[in-house]
């Protein structure tokens, strides 16, 4: 574990600082304000599952029949320029037939009582440039952070009137940041991995990848028409992400990664 951590120091793939707070705000707001709809819940991997199989979380997705699946292993990425290297993993795993594994895999919510290695599980890359992380931390902040911050410190209370626009910043925050066009930005950079994918499956005969990524495929849809139209100006906002650019890049050129 500790070669791994260095081999992955030394060229510079680890995350980056700016990713590990999108994956922090992931792991919230995905069931906090149901970013990926209301039956998907996260699932946090073992430092092993992350540093060898480059899982920083799991979903599972609850369908209409109340099943529930473990959908989707998640890359989380600040860095356009990291996305060749990322999506070239997952074709070569393709290609051979296999997926991405979890070794060390457990779920609160589905088998509790299982510990153990779940394997066959589609992965995909997901993520946004700095200046969107930016401005969700600093929804973030306005939300939840700073009313922390006043708890744990020592400052005079606040008036009756500040106490109180403070309260309505906060909830007019949460409020922006739960409606985040970013979540149609990711789960439209999932649709398109998966699309791709899918197809790539099918030309090398490997149905029975092909048949799971389908299968993730349709839930992911089935979220996306569940949600709001986003209006032009998200959706223009959205397409000029540096990140959702490079992806999109990078899925037009996936016969020569």
């Amino acid at each position: 574990m500790e070669r791994k951590k260095r081999e992955i120091e030394k060229l510079g793939t680890g995350p980056t600082k700016k990713a590990q707070l999108l994956e922090a705000l992931l792991i919230e707001q995905i069931e906090l304000s149901e970013w990926f709809g209301g039956n998907t819940f996260t699932i946090i991997p073992a430092e092993f599952d992350d540093l060898f199989h480059g899982v920083d979380l799991a979903l599972e997705i609850e369908d209409e029949e109340s099943v529930k699946h473990l959908a989707l292993g998640v890359d989380v990425t600040s860095s356009p320029v990291s996305i060749r290297k990322k999506l070239k993993i997952i074709k070569d795993h393709v290609a051979n037939g296999t997926l991405t594994a979890m070794e060390y895999f457990h779920s609160d919510d589905h088998n509790p009582d299982f510990y153990g290695t779940m394997s066959n599980i589609p992965q995909v890359v997901i993520g946004t440039d700095g200046k969107m992380i930016k401005e969700l931390g600093e929804l973030w902040m306005s939300a939840y952070g700073l009313a922390k911050l006043r708890r744990n410190s020592k400052q005079p209370p606040l008036s009756p009137e500040s106490e109180e626009n403070q309260k309505n910043s906060a909830k007019e925050a949460k409020q922006n940041l739960a409606n985040h066009r970013v979540q149609i930005l990711m789960l439209e950079e999932i649709k398109m991995q998966l699309t791709v994918f899918y197809k790539f499956a099918k030309e090398k005969g490997q149905n029975e990848v092909a048949n799971k990524l389908s299968s993730t495929l349709n839930l992911v849809d089935s979220i996306l028409s569940s949600k709001e139209t986003p209006s032009r100006e998200d959706v223009f906002k959205n397409q000029e992400d540096f990140v959702f650019q490079s992806l999109t890049e990078t899925l037009n050129d996936f016969d020569n990664l």
